[in-house]
C-alpha cells in the first residue's frame, strides 16, 4: 500500500531537532496543511511555543501536563513515576489527535527520549504510528531511537554537535537554544 504520510526521524546531541521539526511545521502551514506539534519534557515559556500557538484553527501546540518542571535527572523516583503518568496521559491524548482525521502533520518533539528514558512504551506508539491514517506525515524528534524506530522511518537526520558553546560554559540563551 503506498502511504502519502511518511515518518521522520530528527536525532542526535547536536542543536536543531526541535528548529527542524519548527521549520516543518512552518512549511505545512504555509501550503495549508494542518499540524498538531506535540512538546513532551519542554515545560517552559519557549519561542517556537509563542510562535506556533499564533495559529489557531490551523495548528494546535499540545505539551502534555506535567506536575514536575525538572529535568528527569534531577528527579525524585516519586517525581519520575509521576512524570511517567503524565506524559503517559498526554500520550493517550495525542494518539487521539493522531487518529482524528484533523492533522495532516503530526510532530512528536523530544518523544524519542520518553522513549528511551522508559517514559513510553516504544511497542505502543511504533504500533500507533504504523497504524494511523495513510495521509499523516508524522515527526519524531530526541536524541536517539530504538531500532525499530529506525527500521520503520522513511527519513532519518542526525544533528551531531560538533561545536557548542555549552562546552564553554554559555547556558542556553534566550532565542536562540530556547
Amino acid at each position: 500500500m503506498d502511504r502519502k504520510g511518511l515518518i521522520h526521524l530528527y536525532i542526535g546531541n547536536g542543536k536543531g531537532k526541535t528548529t527542524a521539526a519548527t521549520g516543518l511545521a512552518v512549511r505545512a502551514l504555509g501550503r495549508d496543511l494542518d499540524v498538531l506539534f506535540a512538546q513532551f519534557l519542554k515545560t517552559s515559556n519557549t519561542g517556537e511555543k509563542n510562535i506556533l500557538e499564533g495559529f489557531p484553527g490551523k495548528l494546535l501546540f499540545f505539551r502534555p501536563a506535567q506536575r514536575h518542571n525538572r529535568f528527569l535527572w534531577d528527579m525524585t523516583e516519586n517525581e519520575l513515576s509521576e512524570t511517567k503518568e503524565d506524559i503517559v496521559g498526554g500520550w493517550r491524548e495525542i494518539r487521539s489527535g493522531i487518529f482524528s482525521g484533523n492533522y495532516d502533520v503530526v510532530i512528536l518533539d523530544e518523544i524519542l527520549d520518553c522513549i528511551m528514558c522508559g517514559l513510553l512504551d516504544s511497542r505502543e506508539v511504533l504500533k500507533d504510528i504504523l497504524e494511523r491514517p495513510g495521509n499523516v506525515e508524522i515527526v519524531c524528534t530526541g536524541r536517539d531511537a530504538p531500532e525499530a524506530f529506525y527500521e520503520a522511518a522513511d527519513y532519518i537526520t542526525r544533528m551531531d554537535s560538533l561545536k557548542h558553546p555549552y562546552d564553554r560554559g554559555i547556558k542556553a540563551r534566550y532565542g536562540i537554544e530556547y
